[in-house]
């Protein structure tokens, strides 16, 4: 018996990232749930490093095949499972691979209740070994599992000792009759003790939280009463999961881990202000709920809103860290805003599909989504490490029919639900007032940065006229410069021939269209029109954005170009630069061909315009202080 390994999916498998640690028990969880368990048990192994996991589900088979596979094989394979999409979690056989990130592993099953019979494996540095080549076929111990753990674990700590007797414990009070039990020893993570181990307060603890906010034992669809939602709402929702009772192991006791996810209870204030009351809405510790199923294309789909203002939910989840303090080391932000759950767990934030509804859009702006959590969940798929939704998942949740639901939902919530009618009025006054302000402030700071801004004076016909110079970035003044000018131009003026008419401005393509000489006839002439192209600064450090073939004038504020240098477009074509004798603002780019070796006759003029208007009109600058 050797493991199975479809290979389409083992690069994938390779390229995952693991976002979390805990995603090890995320996906040991998932699979107890998907073996119908309904006992679970979990502790670590600080000293170790490594950690004790159980469940009483239907234990891995090593002779029952589904799908071409036992149970058993698949464990220890990957791509290959014997769980069908929708009727379970784990079916793309993936998760249970991040066990073997370890120095060693024990794999021990009991699949028939009337036998006391352990299969078991033991594999050391599973990474190295685990390959097609590896046997995996399991020993038969007809004794106690307690043989098997103690050979694994010759020896251990006072603390892990403890941890194995309490894994006895659950075995014996479970009345574990089937079951699968995974022992890792050093698993191959950083800070172990900071993520896997658990406080005296088990709550203030990261993987406590981790496993309430994440797995499937924190399933969201989990309401109850307590939580505010109504009988029918809980009907709707709850009514088909399954719930198992999750018992850890730390500090010389056990304890349980609550199944569901930990929306905030009902609260028993009274007089609570409502949204429209406050006078700050981040203050608000107002207070709503509402779930409902909807089918589209066929699958069913459920949502759930619970509304907590932001005050309330800082004062009441406790143990979740929040700007400036660290707490369990699961961030309160994180578990605000709009959700997608795959049967039962939280995988992602996905704001933009509030922002696809233009009346609900600004639930998704600034802080608002700090008001509430809602959570949509259904059979999406996700990409291989489970941590985000794959494409068609997204197609799903872009389908106008799937909008169409949820809007709906909003729509029936902002008619009957006044706190959730209060605060989505409250926040698009807010959000105009915002973004007013926002505009305002930025409209200040653009007039208090004129005054510091350089500027320069140019005098024509006894009058004098005043114009800023162009800052990094500003291009498009540098051409309005150039085109205003250009009608200023003193009678007679020598230099008349580098201030061209300019014509048109574009965002696209070339900047500007220009006459080259206004006393051609006619003047639109094809050898009349010149293209003009704008830069605050121009040298040949990079590569130009346009066609040297195609440009005739470049005009820039500041211009630093090397000769020894050649200058390269964005496209194909290089050419040679030289400075222009008896006029300092001018430069020539030449002999201009491509990589293929088309060759060009035109050359293009390079224009410094601060240098040009020097030269023209009778100016004076005047510096700036930024």
């Amino acid at each position: 018996m050797k493991p199975q390994i479809e290979f389409r999916h083992v690069l994938g498998e390779l390229s995952v990232n693991r976002n979390d640690p805990c995603e090890i028990l995320r996906e040991l969880i998932s699979n107890s749930y998907d073996a119908g368990a309904k006992n679970l048990f979990y502790a670590p192994l600080v000293t170790e490093s490594g950690l004790i996991f159980a469940d009483d589900g239907t234990g891995l088979s090593s002779s029952k095949k589904t799908n071409g596979i036992t149970p058993w094989e698949a464990f220890f394979s990957i791509g290959k499972s014997t769980k069908k999409k929708g009727s379970s979690i784990g079916y793309k056989c993936q998760g249970s691979k991040l066990c073997f990130a370890c120095s060693r592993i024990l794999v021990a099953t009991k699949i028939n209740p009337k036998k006391d019979e352990w299969y078991y494996k033991v594999i050391d540095n599973p990474r190295a070994n685990l390959d097609t080549s590896f046997s995996i076929l399991p020993e038969a111990k007809p004794n106690k599992l307690t043989e098997i753990i103690d050979k694994f674990f010759p020896s251990l700590s006072n603390e892990s000792d403890l941890a194995i007797k309490g894994l006895y414990d659950y075995i014996q009070k479970s009345a574990l009759v089937t079951g699968t039990v995974v022992l890792i020893d050093t698993l191959d993570t950083e800070n172990f003790g900071k993520y896997f181990a658990l406080k005296k307060r088990p709550e203030e603890s990261y993987v406590y939280n981790y496993i309430r906010f994440f797995s499937r034992h924190g399933d969201v669809r989990r309401l109850d009463k307590a939580h505010g939602f109504t009988q029918n709402q809980i009907t709707q929702v709850s009514s088909k999961i399954g719930e198992a009772s999750l018992t850890c192991f730390a500090n010389k006791k056990a304890f349980q881990i609550p199944h569901g996810f930990p929306y905030l209870e009902k609260s028993n204030e009274v007089d609570v202000k409502t949204p429209a009351q406050v006078s700050r809405l981040r203050d608000g510790r107002f207070f709503s709920r509402a779930a409902k199923c909807f089918q589209v294309g066929g699958a069913t789909y459920s949502i759930i809103m619970a509304i907590d203002g932001n005050r309330r939910a800082h004062e009441e989840y406790l143990h979740l860290d929040r700007k400036g303090k660290g707490r369990s080391g699961i961030r309160l932000g994180d578990q605000r805003g709009l959700f997608i759950s795959v049967n039962g767990i939280k995988i992602c934030k996905y704001l933009e599909l509030l922002e696809s509804i233009d009346e609900y859009r600004v639930l998704a702006d600034g802080d608002s989504s700090t008001h509430f959590c809602i959570i949509i969940d259904g059979e999406f798929d996700l990409v291989t490490n489970r941590n985000s939704l794959s494409k068609k998942a997204f197609d799903t949740l872009l389908d106008p029919e799937f909008i169409k639901e949820v809007k709906k939902f909003l729509d029936a919530q902002r008619k009957s639900d006044s706190i959730f009618a209060e605060l989505l009025s409250r926040l698009k006054k807010e959000s105009t007032e915002n973004k007013l302000n926002e505009q305002m402030e930025i409209l200040e700071a653009s007039r208090q940065l004129l005054k510091k801004r350089e500027r320069f004076r140019l005098s024509e016909d006894s009058k004098e006229h005043l114009f800023l110079s162009p800052m990094p970035g500003e291009e498009y003044l540098v051409g309005v410069l150039y085109a205003t000018l250009q009608n200023l131009l003193p009678p007679g003026s020598p230099f008349r021939e580098y201030w061209k008419k300019i014509l048109t401005f574009s965002t696209q393509g070339i900047d500007s269209l220009g006459i080259n000489d206004e006393s051609v006839k006619p003047p639109l002439a094809d050898k009349n029109v010149v293209s003009v192209e704008y830069k605050y600064d121009f040298n040949n450090s990079g590569p130009f954005n346009h066609a040297l073939a195609v440009v005739d004038f470049i005009v820039a504020w500041e211009v630093n170009l090397d000769p020894t240098k050649q200058i390269r477009d964005t496209f194909t074509c290089f050419g040679s630069v030289r400075k222009v004798t008896g006029n300092d603002f001018e430069w020539e780019i030449y002999d201009i061909e491509s990589e293929e070796g088309s060759v060009y006759s035109s050359t293009v003029k390079v224009i410094n315009l601060k240098k040009l208007i020097e030269a023209t009109f009778s100016v004076k600058f005047i510096a700036g202080t930024v």
